[in-house]
């Protein structure tokens, strides 16, 4: 569905379990099932306003505690830094150096997976 900002599927990803039951369910069904608010009013048995205000709370505290805890901005930073370790350590022409690059490599590729 369009026009639905992803960012809350990520930081649901991060935060879901400090959420209420049901904003939880509804954030879940919303963004990463792609129910629509009629469809979640339906499954959850509540009016398709309820749902959409509980939505926009949801989105508001998943919001704050990124505000607060700040580990999406973290794991963003950390990629972009390990990404460049892989840049810089493919820059290495020394054969004498070439393992040691390597290893260096593999250990910025799992900090890149660990997110």
């Amino acid at each position: 569905m369009s026009g639905k900002n992803f960012i809350y599927s990520i930081l649901y990803d991060y935060y879901g379990n400090l959420l209420k039951d049901n904003q939880a369910t509804i954030i879940e069904l919303y963004y990463n099932l792609d129910y629509s608010l009629s469809e979640i009013a339906e499954e959850i048995n509540i009016s398709r306003q309820g749902v959409h205000d509980a939505l926009k709370r949801a989105e508001k505290t998943l919001t704050e505690y990124e505000d607060k805890i700040k580990l999406h901005s973290k794991y963003v930073k950390f990629s972009e830094a390990a990404e460049n370790i892989i840049q810089l350590s493919s820059t290495i022409d020394d054969d004498k150096y070439k393992d040691i690059a390597e290893k260096i490599k593999l250990e910025a590729v799992k900090i890149i997976n660990e997110g």
